[in-house]
């Protein structure tokens, strides 16, 4: 008989008032609507009743090979909602993920898995499992809080440090339980149920990379199906897509992502000339895929070097690309709320978060804004971890702009500053952002 323990249920508890808090406004109880709505569709539902029948099949091998029994299934249970679920919702990063299916395997494994495990063989009264959830819960969003803001650092460090000392004395509690209950403990009952998330997660590994598959190929099929104009038309351009790509999906992804694909392929006339179509656009990838590699090889190589190249671009190239990016997408706004109110923005980085994490920038961007007082002109800079400076701005209306990168960042406007050279998109003082 399946039986929760005061953990289990203290969480259930904590769950359920959650759950009538948030049915308790008219937003909540839409977007709850929304939920069980969405999870009714066929699309959700069939795929998501076929992983709980592959589940079942595991325990069935599970139980044929004295892995699993009835005693297990709390755990089971819980893994089937928790880790189960969060692996099949994220399958379709499967493809975009080199290294989906080590990382998943040495996740259950890694030393946090044991922590865990060994805190919860042993749980308190119900009344202190429903004190100290509620404490780590809040906890831990204070410090989800404190990532956003650099100014809640100290904060941050204080209340990890809080939750680290809560885990020391769960492990304290266990270890106690663990000194006094020694001789009646179940050491193989214990070791299956330390197993159990283990081997149902490395089973589940198939299903998901075959269901991340159909719906890579779904969307693609989906697209050409769009384009074409007759069933002819169709299978040909799937076979050709197939018979080229095969089950790379994150390639399959990627080709089909280009939005021209479907109907160049929808406009062949034989299954020989989609197969080119695909072709062509598969080898454009690989050239694409290896040029990246090569960037970061020159950016490995060159490190700490001072010299240039052909172009007199310098070698060390380090933060080079997401330097420019972020000043690319910061000129992009400006440019944007001059349009609107005739005035380039001084709070600029604020609205932004000043976050170009996006760009490859780490948390502190590190870049400096300057804003005329009559904001009809304005320039940033950021100095990269090699001691580079880039530099963009303008010195008037959109599109006006000026780039600018060099051992020192500028000293004034555009226009006013001589290192910004002659003019608006002049390549003398800029190489470095080609």
């Amino acid at each position: 008989m399946w039986m929760l323990n005061n953990r289990e249920l203290a969480a259930v508890i904590w769950l359920g008032v959650a759950t009538l808090w948030i049915l308790s406004t008219k937003g909540g109880r839409r977007g709850f609507v929304g939920i069980a709505t969405a999870f009714l569709k066929l699309q959700i539902l069939i795929p998501l009743i076929a992983m709980l029948a592959w589940v079942g099949l595991e325990l069935w091998v599970g139980a044929r090979l004295a892995l699993w029994n009835p005693t297990l299934a709390n755990s089971t249970i819980l893994w089937t909602l928790g880790s189960a679920g969060v692996l099949f919702f994220n399958c379709t990063e499967i493809d975009s993920d080199l290294h989906f299916f080590r990382q998943t395997i040495v996740a259950t494994v890694r030393v946090a898995v044991f922590v865990e495990f060994f805190v919860n063989l042993y749980v308190m009264s119900l009344p202190l499992e429903l004190i100290v959830q509620i404490i780590v819960l809040a906890l831990s969003l204070m410090v989800a809080v404190g990532d956003q803001k650099p100014e809640y650092k100290p904060a941050k460090v204080f209340l990890e440090w809080v939750l680290v000392v809560i885990g020391l004395a769960l492990i304290i509690f266990s270890v106690r339980q663990i000194y006094l209950d020694w001789h009646q403990l179940d050491t193989r009952g214990l070791l299956l149920e330390f197993m159990l998330p283990i081997w149902l997660t490395v089973g589940l590994l198939p299903f998901l990379y075959v269901f991340s598959t159909y719906l890579v190929y779904d969307s693609a099929f989906r697209r050409i199906n769009w384009e074409a104009k007759d069933r002819r038309s169709r299978w040909r351009s799937r076979l050709a897509l197939l018979s080229v790509l095969h089950f790379r999906t994150d390639i399959v992804r990627k080709t089909t992502g280009y939005l021209y694909l479907a109907r160049e392929l929808s406009e062949t006339r034989t299954f020989s000339a989609a197969r080119g179509v695909v072709g062509e656009l598969f080898d454009r990838l690989k050239r694409a895929e290896q040029k990246k590699i090569n960037e970061k090889e020159g950016l490995r190589r060159y490190t700490g070097s001072q010299d240039l190249d052909d172009e007199g671009r310098q070698l060390d190239r380090r933060e080079f690309a997401e330097t420019i990016d972020a000043l690319q997408w910061l000129a992009t706004c400006q440019m944007g709320w001059y349009r609107r109110d005739d005035r380039y923005r001084n709070d600029m980085l604020k609205i932004l978060g000043d976050k170009f994490i996006r760009q490859g920038l780490p948390q502190e961007s590190g870049i400096t804004l300057h804003v005329a007082k009559n904001g009809q002109s304005w320039y940033a800079w950021r100095r990269t971890v090699t001691g580079w400076c880039f530099a963009i701005g303008a010195a008037g209306p959109p599109p006006d702009e000026w780039k600018y990168d060099g051992p020192e960042p500028p000293q004034g406007f555009p226009g006013k500053d001589s290192v910004w050279g002659n003019g608006p998109f002049s390549d003398q003082v800029n190489c470095n952002w080609r």
